[in-house]
């Protein structure tokens, strides 16, 4: 074995349970639902489609990292728990395998969760909307999987490194709460403590850099400014330093992906099962 077959047998003990199953359901009816909600809330059935992504876009920064978080949460520690990751090693197997293994099992899981519904949807899509962009609509899933993936990667990272189911799923609750919704705050806050509760004349570049590594914000700049849907970050959070780019949001959101996996295997490696 390695860690495909891993990453096999993980999508198929995914793919068993309702557990997908009902997340595809529920991407389907966020997609399908919000497509028909829009022109009755506008009371317009003229509502353009950009409308409907600038709309998608607030509703997946607070809640698909939740979405990732669950789905990574269990992938090792689980086995952990109930003695199958120990068998799993008894077969021609190293750690390495398995933790690639399973993070490529439960992406899996999420990018066929993520094409179906947006398949299925964007058929409905079509028929609604007269100026559908068919490309615009699949950046915004393809974008959508990337800022997942990253809360994903946190997730099992931490799933990795902590051998304790129970502080597993507090640790990604904590995370959740940091990133998604205090990050911002946080931020400010180390800012003012470092200037002995001063406001500096200029934003520090460091905390500059800092706001603009959340995964939100880096999801909305790359949104914003590379296709126009949903809201840029204003330039007080985000700024004009050179990482503020297209290649910078696209470092951010990889290094939120693989770094945790990394630190979490290294814990992992040396600790006992």
């Amino acid at each position: 074995m390695s860690w495909r077959a891993i990453a096999r047998n993980d999508l198929r003990g995914a793919l068993a349970t309702r557990g997908v199953w009902t997340l595809t359901a529920g991407l389907l009816a966020l997609f399908a639902g919000l497509g028909y909600a829009i022109p009755r809330l506008a009371g317009s059935p003229e509502v353009p489609f950009s409308a409907y992504l600038d709309l998608l876009v607030e509703i997946i920064v607070p809640l698909f990292p939740l979405i990732g978080l669950v789905l990574g949460s269990r992938a090792v520690v689980a086995g952990r728990a109930s003695g199958t990751a120990t068998l799993a090693l008894s077969l021609p197997n190293s750690r390495r395998d398995l933790v690639i293994g399973k993070f490529v099992g439960r992406a899996a899981a999420l990018a066929g969760a993520i094409a179906v519904a947006g398949a299925l949807a964007g058929a409905y899509l079509v028929a609604s909307y007269g100026d559908f962009a068919a490309g615009d609509f699949l950046l915004v899933l393809l974008a959508t999987f990337g800022y997942t993936l990253a809360f994903l990667g946190l997730a099992v990272g931490l799933s990795t490194g902590v051998a304790s189911p129970r502080r597993v799923i507090g640790a990604a609750f904590g995370a959740y709460v940091a990133l998604a919704m205090l990050w911002t705050t946080l931020v400010d806050a180390v800012m003012l403590v470092a200037f002995r509760f001063r406001a500096p004349m200029e934003t520090p570049t460091w905390v500059e850099f800092a706001r603009f590594v959340e995964p939100g914000t880096s999801l909305r700049y790359l949104l914003a400014t590379g296709m126009g849907v949903g809201t840029a970050p204003p330039d007080a959070v985000v700024g004009t330093e050179p990482f503020v780019s297209t290649a910078g949001a696209l470092t951010a959101v990889i290094a939120w992906t693989a770094v945790p996996v990394l630190l979490g295997y290294a814990r992992f490696e040396r600790s006992e099962l």
